[in-house]
């Protein structure tokens, strides 16, 4: 019983994932560029929808604090030169930071007792996924149904549907029925990325 308690409260803040430095991004439209500590960036264009990866371990990257990550806020003309390649959906992104973040906990904002509907089927061809991703999405996206409902009928290990319920989140696929959701509070990034994280850290004692 103590077991099961403990993983139906297991959650996490975005506040400390590489996550939430895309959230503020997207919230406040800003064009950023965050270099990890294994040497990747990911710039994200949230005004052009899209975003550039080079990293060699995205689960890795995703995974680190956002203490570790070193934000650059771009000026509208220096976006073009880190245009490289073919962008992808900033969607995308999204739903993966959030995916990996999770690693079975629910993101905060989400509630293990939520009837949530799911708008649209994700891309999983480009997701990274769980075995059971397509039979969740494939329920949810027929019914509105809840978390429980969701275990108990496809017989699921509870951490997989968080998983799940997190990304889909995150990617903005979700909304909770059952209460008004909770909206967090996403500042805009500082153009000084050390001073940044100093200040939040400062702001968060």
């Amino acid at each position: 019983m103590e077991a099961e308690e403990f993983s139906i409260a297991a959650s996490f803040s975005a506040d400390d994932y590489f996550i939430n430095i895309v959230r503020r991004a997207i919230r406040n439209k800003q064009n950023i560029m965050i270099e990890g500590p294994n040497q990747g960036r990911v710039i994200v264009l949230p005004k052009d929808g899209e975003y550039f990866a080079d990293v060699d371990n995205m689960e890795f990257f995703c995974k680190c604090h956002s203490s570790e990550f070193r934000v650059t806020v771009f000026k509208a003309k220096n976006v073009q030169e880190y245009k490289t390649g073919v962008g992808r959906n900033i969607d995308e992104l999204t739903w993966t930071a959030g995916f990996y973040a999770s690693d079975g906990r629910l993101i905060k904002g989400c509630q293990w007792d939520d009837v949530i509907e799911l708008s649209r089927w994700p891309n999983f061809t480009r997701l990274p996924m769980t075995q059971n991703s397509m039979r969740i999405a494939s329920l949810m996206v027929k019914h509105t149904t809840s978390i429980e409902h969701t275990i108990l009928v496809l017989k699921l290990k509870r951490e997989e549907a968080y998983q799940f319920y997190s990304a889909a989140y995150c990617a903005g696929l979700v909304t909770a029925v059952n209460r008004k959701a909770d909206k967090p509070v996403l500042r805009p990034h500082r153009n000084n990325a050390l001073l940044g994280l100093l200040l939040d850290k400062i702001a968060s004692i």
